[in-house]
């Protein structure tokens, strides 16, 4: 079996691993022969030889951190018919998602949720499963800019990775060919903090007490990760109301964090919750999220903000206007001065004088729920059982990922239609592709010219449920050529975000001479 190349001086034999930029793979040249020339002529035949295929468990790569958007409102409250929430068909014309429409190859929409000046939040069910998310799409205006492109796929997979009782988690995102850009959460239920405080008014101090620690543990947890949330505020601050009636907090929107807590960018953010310095262009910090941690405490116990008015108005409050101790506005039952501790120390203008840390912040709100009775706070601080569970998902979930990604085995999930919802950095670099996988598409690649039916057997693969495998010829220059398995097999169906999708393994199996 001959394989039509252009001539190439590398000389490689399967099995022994060449050291590429401080990474092994088993195939450290097929990508420039695959790039190098169109001239391929490959034959696919079944395997008959059989041999072992990882199992991939990709549950943690495939979840996803979203840019800005209206916190997700109770499931019980879908429209009952879906507000038009905008897509860009393949002729550039805007349409509505309908009840009924499919979003991302599996969601289908069943109502919206809500709206905000990023996109709309939809109720949608995944076609294999039957299981309801809540999914966020993206206004085509903005998801069509590279810039927001680009953050919406980073913090995706900051926002997938992080696992917390106190963070909405993120089950999946992409890029749909009429939507754009979507990413799917847990369906929460229950309301936003924001919504409670205009409908109740104020809380009792020591129900605000309780949901600051919440909301303060799942800050401490993503700064420990170096990760910054940038747009803290009771809007995205959700109360669920579990099957035993207890309270619990979601922290929602990682839309404006930060990896890289040095770096700077325009000033971004909700003005009512804006530190100082930010105002002027400095760099977020774990400084800005205690900042606004602050003035979230002050608006639980008033009802209210400490500035309103228009944005520049807002803007010089914040660097000039010193809070008002919310002992002052509280009415009824006197608040322990405590309270107006913390908050005057997390709202000072200058961030050297704010807590340290959320920890420390954390450490003077427990003092206070200890004054007002509660041990609450205490007891969710030193819980070891639960502390050890999620230190173990942690170490879990980071072990997987650094397989996965590790394995000189190209490796990825795809849908039927070839679009890639994940590859390890090994299948990357088969398919000279430089960063991460969002968005890549197969049909952009050079493996269909080495396996002419591809998508027919992803096709198959999906639907039938039934793995398959084909052996393709690579060219590695002269009359070097490599014979490779490429195994189809279909994901576990229960599987909560591969479901319906096809996993990919490429396995070299001898070099050959043509």
């Amino acid at each position: 079996m001959k394989v039509m190349a252009s001539p190439s001086d590398l000389d490689l034999e399967v099995g022994e691993p060449e050291e590429r930029e401080g990474r092994e793979t088993l195939l450290p040249s097929v990508t420039r022969s695959m790039l190098s020339t169109k001239s391929f002529v490959a034959e696919i035949e079944p395997i008959t030889t059989t041999f072992a295929v990882p199992e991939i468990d990709t549950d943690e790569y495939n979840r996803l951190p979203d840019p800005p958007m209206a916190p997700v409102s109770a499931a019980g409250s879908v429209a009952p018919a879906v507000e038009e929430a905008e897509r860009i068909t393949p002729a550039g014309r805007v349409r509505g998602a309908k009840a009924g429409d499919m979003i991302g190859g599996r969601y289908i929409v069943e109502g919206q949720l809500g709206r905000g000046g990023m996109g709309r939040v939809l109720k949608v069910r995944h076609s294999a499963l039957g299981k309801p998310f809540a999914l966020k799409v993206i206004k085509s205006a903005i998801s069509t800019s590279p810039k927001i492109r680009e953050l919406f796929y980073r913090e995706a997979r900051l926002a997938s990775a992080l696992t917390h009782d106190n963070i909405c988690s993120i089950v999946d995102f992409g890029q749909d060919e009429h939507s754009g850009l979507f990413m799917v959460m847990e369906l929460l239920e229950g309301q936003t903090v924001h919504a409670r405080l205009r409908h109740s008014g104020p809380f009792a101090a020591k129900v605000a007490c309780d949901v600051m620690w919440q909301v303060s543990d799942a800050a401490r947890f993503i700064h420990s990760r170096q990760i910054l949330h940038g747009d803290i505020k009771t809007e995205n601050i959700f109360i669920v109301r579990t099957a035993a009636q207890r309270r619990v907090i979601k922290l929602l929107d990682f839309g404006l964090s930060r990896a890289d807590l040095g770096r700077t960018e325009g000033v971004d953010g909700t003005p009512e919750y804006l530190a100082p310095e930010r105002i002027d262009g400095a760099p977020a910090s774990q400084a800005s999220d205690i900042y606004a941690l602050g003035i979230v405490f002050w608006e639980l116990l008033t009802g209210k903000l400490p500035f309103v008015g228009t944005t520049k108005e807002v803007f010089r409050q914040h660097k000039t206007a010193k809070i008002p101790p919310p002992s002052l506005i509280v009415e009824g039952e006197p608040l322990d001065e405590r309270a107006d501790q913390i908050i005057a120390r997390a709202t000072a203008k200058d961030p050297a004088d704010r807590h340290p840390d959320v920890g420390t912040f954390m450490y003077e709100l427990r003092t206070l729920m200890q004054m007002l009775g509660m041990d609450g706070g205490r007891r969710r601080a030193l819980a070891p059982d639960a502390a050890r569970e999620r230190r173990e998902h942690d170490h879990r979930a980071k072990a997987a990922a650094e397989v996965f990604n590790s394995v000189s085995l190209p490796m990825a999930s795809s849908d039927r239609t070839g679009k890639v919802r994940v590859a390890n950095h090994a299948m990357l670099e088969f398919l000279g592709v430089a960063g991460n996988a969002g968005g890549l598409q197969l049909r952009d690649s050079a493996l269909p010219e080495v396996y002419p039916t591809l998508f027919e057997d992803l096709e198959e693969v999906a639907t039938t449920r039934r793995p398959i495998k084909r052996v393709v010829y690579l060219n590695e220059g002269g009359d070097r050529v490599i014979e490779a398995a490429i195994v189809l097999t279909p994901a576990p169906q229960k599987a909560e975000v591969t479901a319906g999708e096809v996993f990919i393994v490429l396995h070299p199996l001898r070099s050959l001479l043509s």
